[in-house]
């Protein structure tokens, strides 16, 4: 994402504050799609105290959400009950819902699943804190579009109960099935 500037010395490239670190476009039904700092061309680190991550996928098999893990090390996932806590506010049909401290061993973004068949999809933008003010945390925002013409919108936070960096981030459909081909995250740190 490069904004061009213009200035009394010429144009200026990447004029923002976002920088972007990498992006995974699927070639085939894969599950997960993951950052990771040990990855080479992955920078995960202290470099940025804020990531910004902007996914759009959709789902081999029906009734299906994204789960999210982080990495204290860039290369083991943590999968500890209670590391993640989240609330959200969601709507769909009509309702407005919301959960106060879910307590588990994942973060999951859609609240209603999403589905596979044509038109599906999972859309989301996460902006992650990783400082060293305490635990990260992290706000999203989730839309979904699900096969009996309804769409959803859910804003969550959470935060990883453990006062480190993390240095990855995982992303991946619950239960035994794949993204589908086409699926894309994109991975960005934020210059403050």
């Amino acid at each position: 994402m490069a904004l061009i500037k213009t200035s009394a010395q010429g144009l200026t490239a990447n004029a923002t504050n976002l920088v972007h670190i990498k992006t995974i476009t699927l070639t085939s039904n894969t599950t997960p799609i993951q950052f990771l700092n040990s990855d080479a061309d992955v920078t995960f680190d202290t470099t940025y105290d804020t990531y910004k991550f902007i996914g759009n996928v959709r789902y081999e098999t029906d009734l299906k959400r994204t789960y999210v893990r982080f990495s204290e090390d860039g290369i083991n996932i943590n999968s500890t009950g209670g590391n993640y806590e989240t609330n959200d506010f969601s709507s769909h049909d009509g309702n407005v819902t919301g959960g106060n401290d879910l307590s588990s061993s994942v973060f999951f973004l859609e609240d209603q699943y999403s589905g596979n068949a044509t038109g599906e999809n999972m859309a989301f933008e996460m902006t992650l804190f990783n400082n060293d003010l305490g635990s990260p945390r992290f706000v999203a925002n989730i839309h979904y579009i699900r096969t009996d013409s309804d769409d959803g919108l859910t804003f969550r936070g959470g935060r990883y109960m453990q006062n480190v960096r993390t240095k990855g981030i995982s992303f991946f459909p619950n239960g035994s099935t794949n993204y589908l081909t086409g699926s894309t995250i994109s991975m960005y740190g934020v210059k403050s």
